[in-house]
């Protein structure tokens, strides 16, 4: 009887173990349950040894669901380590279990049998009982079946080794997929630590990249659902392990034990040509450092080493690429704008094209652009323009210019420059004047220092502090020759957006260039002005040597005619004496009378302006000079109705001078301001301080409604023997100018045709 129930039980046994519809793990649970059934057993379990270190890691349970447990049994700890470690049958209680052994019903009794292929150790029977122990013949019957558990378990292994090798050719042929296919390593690498865990190779993959110069440390994972739960445990571990194998230069393996489970993993440096670049590591159970799985995550990591470095070096020749563009078209920019510069030396012009270049296009460099020029004498900074992206037309290439970047250059029109000077941003700009103090602004800071400045939150200029927003400033100083001629600040205030490096890099190489052209044009500017009053000066000389031979030429003829007119008055004043007053020849000789008295004016201002003056220098107060003149001129003007309105001030305006020659130019001047009004008009005279040529002076305001002078004749009234009256002789107003000019003074005019004339009169107090 005994006999019959052994065969059914191992019959029963060998048809769970051959049966193709089960997984292997399904049919070790089935014959699990079906001994604790047979042999009316507590429990049932099966341990599974790591196949390198000897240790249980895998625990099955009597059921149909086949389902292992991950568990950490040393050897020699235990019923069922004891067993493992002996080779031979073990009994032990409850309390002489190992942690990991418990759980399930609770039994009083435990066998430990063990499972042997040959000699090798290919698991451990564990039977639970309720009594104190097993009989003998319930031992015998379980050791039938242990070579029924060693086949099933030797069929489990070579399943398994045939599913890691259909992983990792699965691997192996997924990742060639992605090798072939040329991708950035930002995307490539997300992708091979998915392929690692979607393929069974590890249950959470890591691949840590190591940091350079260019670029921080990037960290790429991916973890099945199983792992997540001791993810940042295995993080921990990943940096010291990885940190270990990239120091070694091999790979590195380490067993894991978390919350009672054992792990294992696998850290492989990534490396090419000495290089260091990072490691790849990952976390599986023992079949992981299995040699299969080892050899293939040490093909992967030298596959995936080849690639990084291809993949650097691909993105080193992109970079290089791009910065070799950025900087021929920045060096192509600078040429331009220096043909640009070069083509004008117009200040003005030149000033316009500079800003415009930094704010112009569709991708301007600077949204605003202000230009600042020294004046050394006061000390400051002295806004010259200011342009915006919304005021600066795309520069164009002036009719006829080349594309060639190496001979065009740009051109501005003139309605485009008054556009951008009447701008309301430009008259802000233009009314600022900046101490030259580099504690208060960072302009004179730039001028000071001659170094571009740079502040990432600045005030907007132009607004007011308190409700304007901040935004990223800039300031680089004009240089030529060694000297500041200027500054020139930018900013971003209607983007607000930040200030990119290369642009300050771009704005100081412009501004050098810039320097250099607005000095230039400065000093083409100077010698212009030097040339112009070189001409003026020579005009001058020509023009006295000429008055000086018509004075000499007209001196000598009015002595000459002098003598005879005084007879021929003479004898003419006698003949009208002795002849009646109502007589024809009366007339006529009264007639010759007058002629004469007039002739003998004429040759007395001819006189008077050919002969060298000598001036007799008192103290003159101005304000008594006019009343004096008016004193004289007052009949004729009462004559006439002329108002006369006067404006004299509280202090005495004392100067140096000859009383009677000033006297005579301000009696001139009025003269001929009555001859120009009619009946009626009005004649306004004010008497004020001011500067002349940065010295005390007095200015004397003689203003008519008499209509003006006529445009064509402005520039000739101070020419001697110009005039348009019938009886004139054309030399008051030169008299009284080349007096004033002897005072160290001169004479302005402004005209207002149709209206009146305003001669004012500026006399130094000292000279």
């Amino acid at each position: 009887m005994a006999a019959r129930k052994v065969d059914n039980l191992l019959e029963q046994a060998l048809v769970i173990a051959q049966s193709s519809g089960r997984s292997h793990q399904a049919r070790l649970g089935s014959l699990l349950r079906l001994a604790a059934r047979s042999l009316g057993l507590a429990s049932a379990s099966l341990f599974v040894p790591d196949p390198s270190e000897p240790i249980l890691t895998q625990r099955y349970l009597a059921g149909a669901s086949g389902i292992a447990q991950r568990c950490a049994i040393p050897f020699d700890i235990g019923c069922a380590g004891r067993a493992a470690s002996q080779r031979t049958d073990v009994f032990c209680t409850h309390a002489d279990l190992h942690p990991e052994e418990r759980g399930g019903a609770e039994a009083i009794g435990y066998h430990s049998l063990p499972v042997l292929d040959g000699d090798r150790l290919v698991g451990v029977l564990v039977l639970g009982s309720a009594d104190a122990s097993l009989s003998p013949a319930s031992l015998a019957l379980c050791r039938k079946l242990l070579p029924v558990f060693s086949l099933t378990l030797a069929a489990l292994a070579a399943a398994e080794q045939a599913q890691a090798s259909g992983r990792i050719m699965s691997l192996l042929s997924g990742l060639g997929h992605l090798l072939g296919s040329p991708t950035a390593a930002g995307t490539l690498l997300p992708k091979i630590v998915r392929l690692c865990t979607g393929s069974g190779l590890a249950g959470f993959a890591v691949i840590r990249l190591t940091p350079n110069g260019r670029s921080r440390g990037r960290v790429f994972k991916s973890c099945q659902s199983s792992f997540r739960q001791d993810l940042e445990a295995f993080l921990d571990v990943e940096q010291k392990l990885s940190a270990c194998a990239l120091a070694a230069g091999a790979t590195r393996t380490e067993q894991v034990v978390l919350a009672g489970s054992g792990y294992r993993a696998l850290s492989a440096p990534l490396g090419s040509n000495g290089s260091t670049m990072g490691a790849l590591t990952l976390f599986g159970g023992p079949e992981l450092l299995s040699p299969e799985h080892i050899d293939a995550a040490e093909a992967l990591a030298r596959l995936l080493s080849g690639t990084l470095a291809e993949a650097i070096c691909k993105e080193r020749v992109a970079s290089l690429d791009s910065e070799n563009e950025k900087k021929l078209k920045e060096l192509s920019l600078l040429y331009r704008l220096s043909n640009t510069m070069l083509s004008t030396i117009k200040l003005n012009k030149l000033i316009h094209l500079t800003l415009t270049a930094l704010t112009s296009g569709p991708t301007p460099f600077f949204d605003r652009a202000m230009l600042f020029l020294t004046n050394e004498r006061s000390g400051s900074l002295v806004g010259m323009l200011g342009v915006t992206s919304e005021t600066s037309p795309p520069l164009s290439i002036p009719q006829g210019g080349s594309e060639d970047i190496l001979s065009s250059r740009w051109d501005i029109t003139e309605g485009e420059m008054v556009a951008q000077r009447d701008s309301d941003f430009c008259r802000k700009v233009q009314g600022k004047r900046l101490q030259l103090d580099g504690t208060l602004n960072i302009a004179s800071q730039a001028v000071l220092e001659k170094r571009l400045i740079y502040i990432p939150d600045e005030a907007v200029i132009g607004a007011d502090p308190a409700t304007a927003p901040r935004t990223a400033l800039a300031a680089s100083p004009l240089i030529a020759h060694g000297q500041t001629v200027g500054v020139v600040l930018v900013d971003n205030a209607l983007t607000q957006s930040p200030i990119a490096q290369e642009h300050l890099r771009f704005l100081q190489l412009f501004t050098n260039q810039a320097g250099m052209a607005i000095e230039n044009s400065m000093l083409y500017n100077k010698i212009e002005d030097a040339n112009r009053q070189l001409s003026e000066a020579q005009e001058s000389l020509l023009q006295k040597e000429r008055l000086a031979a018509i004075g000499e030429m007209a001196a000598g003829i009015a002595h000459e005619l002098k003598g005879p007119l005084v007879s021929i008055g003479g004898f003419a004043g006698r003949l009208a004496r002795k002849l009646p007053k109502e007589s024809t020849e009366w007339a006529h000789a009264d007639l010759i009378v007058r002629e004469v008295v007039r002739l003998e004016g004429i040759l007395s201002e001819i006189l008077l302006f050919s002969k060298k003056t000598t001036i007799c220098y008192t103290r003159c107060n101005m304000v008594d000079v006019v009343k004096e003149t008016l004193a004289v001129v007052t009949p004729p003007l009462e004559e006439k109705q002329i108002r006369i309105s006067t404006k004299f001030p509280r202090q005495k305006q004392v100067l140096l001078g000859d009383s009677q020659q000033l006297k005579q130019v301000f009696i001139n001047i009025i003269l001929n301001s009555l001859d120009a009004m009619g009946t009626g008009g009005e004649l306004m005279i004010q008497v004020l301080p001011c500067d002349l040529d940065g010295k005390d002076a007095v200015t004397v305001k003689i203003a008519d409604t008499g209509g003006g002078i006529p445009l064509e004749q402005l520039n000739s009234i101070f020419t001697p023997f110009f005039t348009t009256k019938g009886s004139g002789t054309g030399l008051g107003l030169p008299i009284a100018n080349r007096i004033i000019t002897n005072h160290g003074g001169k004479i302005q005019i402004t005209n207002q045709p149709g209206q009146g004339v305003e001669f004012r009169i500026i006399l130094p107090k000292h000279w």
